[in-house]
């Protein structure tokens, strides 16, 4: 382990906004409220606050005078390799960066951004928890955190095609939307697939599928490594260009909607005149015009929420097109959990956390908040637009032995189509 290079990265990435930021902090707590895995646990190391003392301490001992004396003195400590690895356990088993915390802070702190610059900084340092790890390297070396080479890739869509009896266009030069699916959907999900390119060709759309940019998870941005990163991002980019698309359209999954959306403009070159969207703002976007129709009440046979997903709603801002669409299918058994929209309680599964087995107690924990957000709102059924949300959702739903449903948006929205 290389502590001095997490270091020398913390120093490195401390330019003048991290410096505004870690000096705004006034430690005051009121972050740790937000964060479910603190609500779950009380676990006091689990404040977001916390979580980015090891960037605050290396910028204080480096840049001010404050921090020099306390390092001098010893009242402070310089960063070990004991300090590395407990805050990588912290950080990357339960942290989720779903960003909640800054909404409450009352100095306007961005603390999600100066999480994912810890997770740089211990990356840099190689003590990346081993699962996580394997998954990076693994989307590193084959394209995909699941094993989705090229043959699987030709394989799945060849099955999905003919199992659902949908046309999959693939490497259409020409069209105008790229359409790009998570790993996830690909060998958890597959029906996500083909429902979404039910709706597509429904809705008329000129679309394609790539097999050089098939995967939209990006494994290197969970790790908070920016070459990798990039590196992810750039098969997407490079497909897109390569088709002449106008538009990507990323499809259930949060971070990587996160990571094209936003992160990739302040990396990386990105090709001019592409659109990236998410499928629900593609999906209210078809409702809205009356390019798709859907069945009235077709869900109104029992009590149905919906789930906000942190990168899409809160952090996209994708809040009222799934319930625009839920108004439409079940109008009379929607029911809103508590709190929603942009102060929803993240499931506990994003961010790479469920990845990581040994962040499988934490991962639990948290998730009962759900539980009790569901039980309280009457739900027999759960709808949300992220995959890996639902992935959570599903393994939790056994896990606690439920009795919940949890179904995709998209594919809600396929089964409700009005021929």
């Amino acid at each position: 382990m290389q502590t001095q290079t997490a270091i020398n990265t913390f120093i490195e990435e401390t330019g003048s906004w991290v410096a505004s930021q870690l000096e705004a902090c006034t430690r005051c707590g009121m972050c740790a409220e937000a964060c479910h895995f603190y609500q779950a646990t009380g676990d006091p190391e689990f404040a977001p606050v916390w979580k980015i003392e090891l960037l605050k301490r290396a910028y204080e001992q480096r840049f001010t005078l404050t921090g020099k004396l306390k390092l001098a003195l010893g009242v402070d400590k310089p960063i070990h390799d004991e300090d590395v690895l407990h805050w990588s356990k912290i950080i990357y088993e339960a942290c989720t960066l779903c960003n909640k915390c800054s909404m409450v802070c009352p100095m306007g702190i961005s603390l999600g951004p100066l999480i994912h610059d810890v997770r740089t900084g211990i990356s840099k340092a190689g003590a990346v928890p081993a699962d996580l790890m394997a998954a990076v390297n693994k989307q590193m070396e084959e394209g995909s955190p699941l094993g989705v080479t090229d043959d699987v890739y030709n394989d799945r869509m060849e099955w999905v095609a003919d199992e659902w009896e949908v046309e999959l266009p693939m490497d259409q030069r020409g069209a105008d939307t790229l359409v790009v699916f998570s790993s996830i959907e690909i060998m958890k999900f597959p029906e996500n697939i083909a429902a979404i390119a039910k709706i597509l060709h429904k809705a008329g759309e000129k679309w394609t599928l790539s097999r050089k940019g098939r995967e939209v998870v990006n494994f290197g941005f969970y790790e908070g490594s920016p070459e990798r990163t990039k590196i992810i991002m750039g098969r997407v980019f490079d497909a897109a260009k390569e088709l002449g698309v106008k538009k990507i359209v990323v499809t259930e999954c949060g971070h990587a909607y996160d990571a094209l959306r936003w992160t990739a403009a302040n990396m990386m070159d990105v090709p001019a005149g592409i659109e990236v969207t998410h499928i629900v703002a593609l999906l209210g976007e078809y409702v809205k015009t009356g390019r798709i129709k859907l069945k009235q009440g077709a869900y109104n046979d029992g009590a149905i929420t919906f789930h906000d997903a942190c990168k899409i709603q809160r952090r996209g801002g994708h809040i009222q097109e799934p319930r625009d669409i839920l108004h439409i299918l079940a109008p009379d058994s929607f029911k809103e959990m508590t709190p929603n929209r942009e102060e929803s309680i993240c499931c506990g599964g994003g961010g790479g956390v469920i990845a990581i087995k040994e962040a499988d107690p934490i991962r639990y924990a948290a998730f009962e908040l759900k539980i009790d957000q569901i039980k309280k709102a009457g739900a027999k059924t759960v709808a949300m637009s992220c995959s890996n949300c639902r992935l959570q959702f599903v393994d939790c739903v056994q896990h606690f032995n439920l009795d919940v449903k949890v179904a995709g948006l998209s594919q809600m929205v396929a089964d409700a189509l009005e021929e």
